[in-house]
């Protein structure tokens, strides 16, 4: 899985302003709703698979496409980016692990939830 996402072709796209680190201890929500995102400290521009990543590190599998599609309402997410988004939540979960407590149980889960999908 690791070789794979190294093996993935660059973005195409331009640079977008990103979070970077949107894991579930960083969004508020209220009444079932995403109501906040706190923790700007890895803000910057970069790959908008980035971001996308939290579709691995938040939420059900089941719920993945509709991020997806809205993700995509103003540019498709193609294959590619998906895949790095993928990609990068591999990554962000192994991080995670070795933070305590809800840190390393958001990488754990994130990492399961990756090597859960078919590539």
């Amino acid at each position: 899985m690791w070789e794979a996402g190294l093996a993935l072709p660059a973005p195409t796209s331009p640079a977008v302003w990103l979070h970077g680190d949107l894991h579930p201890l960083n969004l508020l929500t209220h009444d079932g709703r995403l109501s906040a995102v706190v923790d700007f400290g890895d803000l910057g521009a970069g790959d908008r698979a980035t971001d996308l990543s939290c579709a691995w590190l938040v939420l059900p599998a089941s719920a993945r496409p509709a991020l997806r599609a809205a993700a995509g309402a103003r540019a498709p997410v193609d294959d590619a980016t998906w895949a790095r988004a993928r990609a990068w939540a591999l990554a962000l979960g192994l991080a995670h692990l070795a933070g305590d407590g809800p840190v390393a149980e958001i990488g754990a889960r994130a990492v399961r939830e990756v090597l859960a999908e078919p590539a």
